[in-house]
């Protein structure tokens, strides 16, 4: 349906019931139909100001357009919020190209064409006001490197402003690492200067918003693509902005004033991306170095640890070795010992089985002696000699008994082993579980036999 269509539908009556509704409406009703169908023409025209009221202290301003070649003019109608979003100082003989849409003023019935932006038309007349204006923010130190802030190391959240449609969204994000980024995104226009409205709208719904840092991206284009980057009130908006601001505009000549604003420029949305990756690339890079560092000198010390201790097991193995032989000379020294205290048990025994012999073969003599001879005198004297000898040799016996005791070996660090009173001298005389009695120089002990070791 064409718009001739569509405004005719606004006022057909051809399905109305006459008998139950009235045929007329209001002046006010049929304007605001009508205001609703022009919105509809909405367009962009050309032409040059004339006419031009201001208006001081009001919120709106007037002035007409009109056609160079056929002298045509229109009537137009802004606001002044509208005025200075646009960026450009009208005045008359300006050529200008301004957006926005038809509509009657209730009030006195004229129509006029409500004026929502106003751009530069011509290189010539952009460069030059992109001069001036860049010129002027110089001026105010809007650009000078002191004002800018450092892009925060390991930024996770990121404001993104740029449109949804065409390539550079997508090379962001193709670009951008996986670091654990969270990413919220705003659709904006961002050609020509109807993109400022939506540009300005977006940057002040993050404001306030929980970001590491603002991304504004587009790609490359002319200086007449690019008016809304150029724009005043969009780049103060950036410049006191509360966050690190990045613009990844592409430009060949002229650079955008809004990228001369932010915080960090460069000129393409992949370039963006790598700026946000930087600080996490370093860090897994330094990450990997250290982890190569680490291990290598772990390895070192490893290895040194490795020698210490092999050096140590020798050291231990030549101190256990000599323990070993230490103890296997006593070992000996104690089987040398045993079979010396055996052997003077022995003879101990046999001269206590052979003194009673002696002894009756003394008294024997004596008495034989005795029937021989009846020198009662010599025979005492005999009987004396006798008994001093047997006396003399009980006393030998006596000290070689006690020389021989194998108590007194005790002194010297031995022991004695029993078991219900029976010397043990073999292995195969004990058993594991078994309870021996030990005797030391100071007393003894009763201790159960755990391990048997056979010599």
């Amino acid at each position: 349906m064409n718009e001739e269509e569509n405004i005719g539908k606004l006022f057909s009556t051809d399905s109305v019931d006459q008998a139950d509704k009235k045929d007329y409406i209001s002046v006010n009703e049929y304007l605001d139909n009508l205001n609703e169908g022009l919105y509809n023409f909405s367009g962009r025209v050309i032409g040059e100001i004339s006419d031009l009221k201001l208006y001081e202290g009001r919120s709106y301003l007037y002035f007409s357009i009109k056609d160079k070649e056929a002298g045509a003019i229109l009537a137009c109608f802004m606001w002044k919020k509208d005025y200075f979003l646009s960026g450009v100082l009208l005045e008359d003989g300006l050529e200008v190209i301004i957006s926005g849409f038809p509509k009657v003023y209730k009030p006195n019935g004229g129509m006029v064409f409500q004026t929502q932006s106003v751009e530069l038309v011509g290189e010539g007349a952009l460069k030059k006001a992109y001069d001036l204006l860049k010129k002027k923010l110089e001026i105010e130190g809007l650009f000078s490197i002191t004002r800018k802030r450092r892009i925060p190391d390991f930024p996770q959240n990121i404001g993104l402003i740029t449109s949804a449609s065409g390539a550079v969204i997508h090379d962001f994000t193709t670009n951008l690492g996986r670091y654990g980024f969270h990413t919220k995104f705003i659709d904006s226009k961002v050609e020509g200067q109807m993109a400022v409205r939506d540009l300005v709208s977006a940057i002040n719904y993050f404001n306030g918003k929980a970001i590491d840092v603002l991304v504004i991206i587009r790609g490359g284009g002319s200086l007449e693509s690019l008016q809304a980057f150029n724009n005043e009130s969009l780049i103060r908006k950036i410049a006191s902005f509360p966050k690190p601001v990045i613009c990844g505009i592409g430009h060949e000549k002229d650079v955008p004033l809004a990228s001369l604003v932010a915080d960090k420029m460069v000129s393409t949305p992949t370039a963006v991306a790598n700026t946000l990756n930087e600080s996490w690339q370093n860090a897994v890079y330094k990450l990997d170095l250290n982890k190569e560092t680490i291990f290598s000198l772990f390895k070192d010390i490893i290895s040194s640890d490795q020698k210490n201790v092999s050096k140590s097991f020798d050291v231990i193995k030549r101190s256990f070795q000599t323990i070993f032989d230490d103890f296997k000379k006593v070992e000996e020294s104690l089987k040398r010992s045993f079979v010396s205290i055996q052997s003077r048990i022995l003879e101990i025994r046999k001269n206590i089985v052979e003194y009673p012999k002696v002894i009756n073969n003394r008294m024997r003599f004596l008495i034989r002696d005795l029937s021989e001879k009846t020198n009662l005198k010599n025979t005492f004297k005999l009987f004396k000699n006798v008994l001093a000898q047997i006396t003399e040799s009980v006393l030998s016996a006596e000290k070689l008994i006690i020389k021989s005791d194998p108590k007194k070996q005790l002194k010297l660090g031995y022991s004695i082993v029993q078991s219900d009173g029976v010397l043990i001298r073999k292995i195969n005389q004990i058993k594991k579980g078994q309870m021996v009695n030990v005797m030391v120089e100071d007393g003894d002990f009763m201790s159960e036999v755990k391990i048997i070791n056979k010599g």
